[in-house]
């Protein structure tokens, strides 16, 4: 759950603590399933897990880079950190999105759409390695203004997004595909 008034600091701590958990859901329940289980597909329509896991990845493939050259530039200019978090109208509505608890489905772009491609279990390692990078960036957004410095959005030529609604976005994203994933386990 986001607070729209919450310090910098209590959320880069509540997102490190999410992504944890996630790391360790991924880890020992997902990670030692038996291909079969993890391609299966209960409806033509729904995602496996193998493609919810695809997708996750895609998103840290497509904004671990700029987050972390926002963090060096924030860096650089000596951004310290802020008070409190603030959200765009274009990171509250990311944001709002991603929360688990928004019980909207929405259609993937192309981009992100992983449905009856190709994917394989080495997803998951690629995607466990990609969150482990993603708590060292977590510990150093601790020392940057997360609200100043921007990251621009992947397959626009336009739009931004501040770092720290963007990092929100991400742990939130992936706890909702994780449910989605956790869900196929328990359908027949």
């Amino acid at each position: 759950m986001h607070l729209y008034s919450m310090s910098q600091q209590d959320l880069i701590a509540q997102l490190e603590v999410e992504l944890r958990a996630a790391l360790a859901e991924i880890r020992t329940r997902f990670a030692t399933l038996d291909p079969n289980v993890l391609r299966h597909r209960p409806a033509p329509e729904v995602w496996n897990i193998l493609e919810c896991m695809a997708h996750l990845n895609r998103y840290a493939d497509d904004y671990i880079p700029g987050i972390n050259r926002a963090i060096h530039r924030a860096k650089a200019r000596c951004w310290m950190p802020g008070d409190t978090v603030l959200y765009t109208a274009r990171g509250r509505r990311l944001v709002r999105r991603a929360d688990p608890a928004n019980g909207k489905t929405f259609k993937a772009g192309k981009r992100y759409n992983f449905t009856h491609q190709p994917v394989e279990p080495e997803v998951i390692k690629s995607l466990i390695i990609k969150y482990e990078q993603l708590l060292r960036i977590l510990e150093s957004a601790k020392e940057v203004d997360i609200n100043r410095p921007t990251v621009d959005k992947v397959g626009s030529w336009f739009g931004r997004y501040s770092l720290g609604n963007l990092l929100e976005f991400l742990i939130r994203h992936n706890r909702r595909h994780l449910m989605q994933a956790q869900n196929l386990l328990e359908k027949p």
